[in-house]
């Protein structure tokens, strides 16, 4: 039978918090059964509706950039307290309850509840989750996207390659793009569409706010050069990993900062509307007379000002398309 801990779950003030959280150590440590603490989670979607963030960053990445603390914009943060036994969990629980008084020593602290969770080898479950979501997902018309540790072997009948079928391998890390989410989706169909009218063979692609490089290797399989931009370097290292496991590492590069200003006949940007906004003159003068610009990570309400400030530097309207609630643009100059 698997082993379980205790989850006491505390709301605390992020005013002093590293002070309450030496104190909880300090009280309920060792004899009081306390195992660890989760300081709490803003999932990068959360910060953007909460208005916390204007700046480049992933869209279904599961942490914060390292340098920007969404905690600290939140008056109250959801805290975890880990505990080896329901008795320690509770105990716990009411003593910080009796101390949350105006003079009391948790003064400010509420107790939110107590639930078990039943311990799980994590590492297992991630890979059995994500090979059974993107084993089945193939992307028109083209694209299927795989765990990196999917054999050959292990790709024979039903679940095997249709005929044309381009695999993307992905280390599924600190990099936005697993394959899963729509806007990867539209970018990669959006991407083959491009090369379908003009084969890009050869041709230099840039890609704006790369992730885990899954657009930027797309291309490169199609036989593009890449230089794919990413202001997170950890999301780059994994990014080059994925890269090496499509073996394109030699036709991709990612940097943290565009590169110098020059003209690609496809650039493709998927990331959200602030930096759209922001970028836009940057993006637009590096887009080639005739080239092709894709935007996604966008939702319906961002796509008036996006068409618009970007249809008044390039000179006509884009195509829009959709997936669920996510859109893309896509422009030819």
């Amino acid at each position: 039978m698997s082993e379980s801990t205790f989850v006491l779950k505390v709301a605390i003030p992020f005013a002093g918090r590293e002070g309450i959280y030496e104190s909880l150590w300090t009280r309920f440590g060792g004899e009081g059964g306390l195992l660890g603490v989760h300081e709490g989670t803003v999932l990068s979607e959360d910060a953007s509706r909460a208005g916390f963030e204007t700046e480049s960053w992933t869209v279904d990445a599961g942490e914060a950039p390292r340098e920007r603390d969404w905690l600290a914009r939140q008056d109250l943060s959801s805290s975890e307290l880990y505990f080896a036994s329901r008795e320690k969990a509770a105990a716990a629980g009411a003593e910080i309850t009796a101390g949350a008084g105006p003079q009391g020593p948790w003064r400010n602290l509420a107790v939110i509840g107590i639930h078990e969770q039943v311990s799980q080898d994590w590492d297992a479950e991630w890979k059995a989750s994500f090979l059974n979501s993107v084993q089945g997902v193939r992307i028109p018309p083209f694209w299927r996207i795989l765990p990196f540790w999917i054999r050959p072997e292990d790709e024979a009948g039903e679940s095997g390659f249709g005929p044309g079928e381009l695999a993307v391998r992905i280390n599924p890390g600190a990099g936005f793009g697993t394959g899963t989410h729509e806007t990867t989706q539209l970018c990669l169909r959006a991407i083959a569409e491009c090369h379908q009218r003009t084969s890009l063979r050869g041709q230099p692609v840039l890609d704006f706010g790369s992730g885990s490089g899954i657009l930027s290797i797309g291309a490169a399989l199609l036989g593009a050069e890449v230089e794919g931009v990413e202001i997170d370097e950890l999301a780059n290292d994994n990014a080059v990993e994925n890269a090496r496991h499509n073996g394109v590492e030699e036709r991709v590069s990612f940097a943290t900062e565009l590169p110098e200003e020059r003209q690609y006949p496809l650039v493709i940007a998927n990331i959200l509307k602030p930096v759209l906004l922001q970028f836009a003159s940057e993006l637009t003068a590096r887009l080639a007379s005739g080239g092709t610009l894709i935007l996604s990570g966008l939702i319906e309400k961002d796509v008036a000002d996006i068409s618009r400030t970007y249809s008044a530097l390039i000179g006509s309207p884009p195509q829009k398309r959709e997936l669920n609630e996510w859109r893309s643009l896509v422009w030819t100059r």
